[in-house]
């Protein structure tokens, strides 16, 4: 299930944030990636590194900084895995002119605790 998100997005930094809004208590990096938690095990944020060229890599479009910059709405969705926990980050984008959705899997290895939306 997928849960609605802000955005965030520092052009000169080419860092993306996704985010709940609810309080986060501890957070998990994986190489360009933060995945945030909340104090009920959830997920509730995630930021991207080099966002532009990292998600365009996992989408395979073509996100550049101004088309991450104009992001029109944005969700999390998240599938718990014996041993992984699938985050989903879906997108709503402009690409020429057109509004598109884009689904962009991250895979994380799944905490010790059980994780929920």
């Amino acid at each position: 299930m997928a849960k609605k998100a802000k955005i965030d997005y520092d052009y000169e930094n080419d860092v993306l944030y996704i985010y709940t809004g609810d309080k986060v208590k501890d957070s998990l990096q994986i190489e360009e990636f933060v995945v945030d938690f909340s104090t009920e095990n959830k997920v509730v944020g995630v930021e991207v590194m080099n966002a532009s060229q990292r998600l365009s890599s996992l989408s395979g479009l073509k996100l550049s900084k101004t088309v991450l910059s104009s992001v029109k709405d944005a969700a999390i969705s998240i599938q718990q895995g014996k041993e992984i926990l699938y985050v989903f980050i879906l997108l709503t984008v402009v690409i020429n002119k057109e509004k598109t959705y884009v689904r962009i899997p991250l895979v994380t290895p799944s905490p010790a605790i059980e994780i929920t939306v």
